[in-house]
């Protein structure tokens, strides 16, 4: 709730004893947040000024508000402006909630220099700062103006807000501290760094509020797809009674057909059973293709247990913090967060400010997650493969590629020490390293996958050649279904 007009005049009414100080700092705090530092009869005061949305005020501060991380482009504009200058008057324009700041500056060696004003425009939602010349035109703007019936740019002339129709607004409840240097100010400042740390503390626990119910969503969404898993296994046995039916009739077999009508004997008798074949392989192919589609149906369901274990014990872990996280404070926060980050589900770290951050904005590749958690990153370019391989990928983490094609290096994050990956999360690094790759599209492509201590960078390589050793080969059949549940399943990329 931002302060009422008459709280506003009350203010500078109490402020009247800093005129005649002299400007001794100017720091901008945010995109509508500036603080001076006032040298004279009432000692050094810091006088904030702040118009951000529903906060907006002024007062007496005793203690500095925090930098922000990088430093705002205007700051040097006003200290150059308004160091060394006089607050030769302040005072209330026109009964509304704008307060004027009239300074007398020192002469330059060219002469006098003319007087400068700053507008706080305390308005609430659409709250400003301007500093205006001798003309009342605008020299700078703290914020871009949303108003679409006045011009509030650099150059142009400023113009006042509306007037105000109806009764003012209330403002929130203040007590006056007694034996404060300025007692309204006092109270005001009290108030509103409560209000600030309640809206960090929203804002912190949203942040890691949201990894976290992502992170449980996508456990019961794998604890489904689990259960599709193992009510494959039916269909798993019937590609091995087919495989198996093949092999006993290869010799009758040619190449090229499209289908076969062979004979089954079982307890009943002979009776007669059709196989979809496909035409491009040989009838020795075409076995090897349903023995090998029931072995990985099989060996899928075999871990299926083990995984639904993994992903429940998971979900015991991060259901109680989603509720400790609602219930925390601020000092609470930074532990539930290491948390998190254990269980891989903490929010991404803030970039540093600067040209870091600059970086930070696009990695180089994109993000998924398996089934079982596993986090697999994926190159975005050949020189974005480059980076994700040589400098984000750890020696222990899978590498995988589309042998023979043109695409997107894969990374698996695995933790220290790991054996090696499972069966699933294999399968699932494998198809995205087909998808994002020109075989894209075929029905089936041989993956090469190997520790990523073993993938090398030749020097002066063209971007995303490498070469790898102690390699093994999936010949992968691609599921569409997989790649389907994979893409639907990508989040943010984490730092």
């Amino acid at each position: 709730m931002s302060l009422s007009a008459s709280q506003i005049a009350a203010l500078v009414a109490e402020l009247q004893p800093l005129a005649g100080a002299r400007v001794t700092g100017v720091r901008l705090h945010g995109e509508r947040t500036l603080s001076l530092e006032l040298s004279g009869r009432s000692g050094t005061v810091l006088l904030l000024l702040c118009a951000e949305p529903d906060v907006t005020r002024l007062h007496a501060a005793a203690a500095r508000p925090p930098a922000p991380d990088a430093p705002l482009p205007l700051q040097p504009v006003l200290r150059r402006e308004l160091g060394g200058a006089r607050l030769a008057s302040l005072a209330v324009r026109d009964g509304d909630r704008v307060v004027e700041l009239l300074f007398e500056r020192p002469a330059a060696p060219e002469g006098p220099q003319p007087p400068l004003r700053l507008l706080a425009e305390l308005t609430g939602r659409h709250g400003n700062l301007f500093l205006l010349d001798e003309a009342g035109v605008i020299r700078a703007a703290l914020a871009r103006s949303p108003s679409t019936t006045r011009r509030l740019h650099a150059g142009a002339s400023w113009e006042p807000p509306p007037a105000r129709t109806g009764e003012e607004g209330r403002g929130p409840d203040l007590e006056p501290e007694a034996g404060a240097p300025f007692p309204l100010s006092a109270a005001v400042e009290r108030h509103y760094l409560a209000e600030e740390e309640a809206r960090r503390l929203v804002a912190a626990r949203r942040r890691l509020r949201e990894p976290l119910r992502a992170a449980v969503a996508r456990a019961r969404r794998a604890l489904g797809k689990l259960a599709e898993e193992a009510a494959r296994i039916p269909v798993a046995e019937e590609d091995r009674r087919l495989a198996d039916l093949l092999k006993q009739n290869l010799h009758a077999l040619k190449r090229g057909q499209p289908r076969a009508e062979l004979v089954e004997w079982t307890a009943e008798g002979p009776r007669p059973v059709a196989v979809a074949l496909d035409p491009a392989l040989t009838p020795q192919q075409n076995m090897e293709r349903f023995y090998r589609r029931y072995r990985r149906i099989a060996e899928s369901a075999a871990q299926v247990e083990a995984r639904v274990a993994a992903v429940r014990e998971r979900l015991l872990h991060l259901e109680p913090l989603v509720t400790a996280v609602d219930a925390a404070g601020l000092d609470e926060l930074p532990r539930l967060e290491r948390e998190a980050r254990r269980l891989g589900a903490a929010p991404r770290p803030q970039p540093p400010p600067g040209r870091k951050a600059r970086e930070a904005e696009r990695l180089p590749y994109r993000a998924f997650r398996t089934l079982g958690g596993a986090l697999v990153l994926v190159g975005r370019s050949a020189a974005d493969n480059d980076a994700l391989t040589v400098r984000v990928a750890k020696g222990n983490d899978l590498w995988l590629h589309a042998r023979g094609h043109t695409g997107s290096h894969v990374v698996v994050r695995l933790p220290r020490g790991s054996a090696g990956p499972d069966q699933d999360t294999l399968l699932d690094a494998a198809h995205l390293a087909a998808w994002f790759s020109d075989a894209r599209g075929a029905p089936d492509v041989d993956v090469a996958w190997t520790r990523a201590k073993h993938v090398r960078k030749p020097r002066g390589s063209a971007p995303g050649a490498v070469t790898y050793s102690q390699d093994r080969t999936l010949l992968l059949r691609v599921e569409p279904a997989r790649i389907e549940r994979l893409l639907a399943a990508e989040e943010q990329a984490p730092g």
